[in-house]
């Protein structure tokens, strides 16, 4: 039985997966998520969204070889121009910026829903880093932080796929 947190995330058209890492092994989770929320403030800024409006998921992790935490997420609200290369770049050197360790950013495949990007590798010709990690996001040890916007926007299109 799937979570009902998949058939939310399901509903939402993400725009970019991500993995997150820390230079400090050490750091509060205050300041991992201080962290993870200045890059979306500074993303919805440098595209004009109010903050409140960005649609994203979080899950932190901790790495199977050294233990080490990261986060992984999904981000969507951002306009349609948005969505490229140069976009993956800025949220990669925003993350820098901000003292992080390293980032991989991509464009979320389209072709696939969330549920097939959270629980099992994508298909095609994705990044196999990123098909190793999204195939990680769904499992049983999985706690998700989802935005408010994230659970309206679910919501409505439910309620307008109801409505037909």
């Amino acid at each position: 039985m799937e979570a009902p947190e998949i058939h939310v995330l399901k509903e939402i058209p993400w725009q970019f997966f991500g993995t997150l890492t820390f230079k400090q092994e050490r750091l509060p989770e205050r300041i991992r998520l201080s962290m993870f929320f200045a890059l979306l403030r500074k993303s919805a800024k440098a595209h004009r969204v109010p903050f409140k409006k960005l649609l994203w998921c979080l899950r932190q992790e901790d790495g199977e070889a050294t233990g080490r935490r990261h986060f992984h997420f999904l981000l969507a609200g951002l306009p349609p121009e948005a969505c490229s290369i140069r976009t993956c770049f800025a949220l990669k050197n925003g993350w820098e910026a901000l003292k992080g360790g390293m980032a991989r950013v991509s464009l979320f495949d389209p072709r696939l829903d969330a549920g097939s990007y959270l629980t099992k590798p994508p298909a095609g010709p994705a990044d196999p880093g990123d098909a190793y990690e999204s195939a990680k996001f769904g499992s049983s040890t999985c706690s998700l932080m989802i935005a408010q916007a994230a659970w309206k926007f679910a919501a409505s299109r439910r309620a307008a796929q109801l409505m037909r």
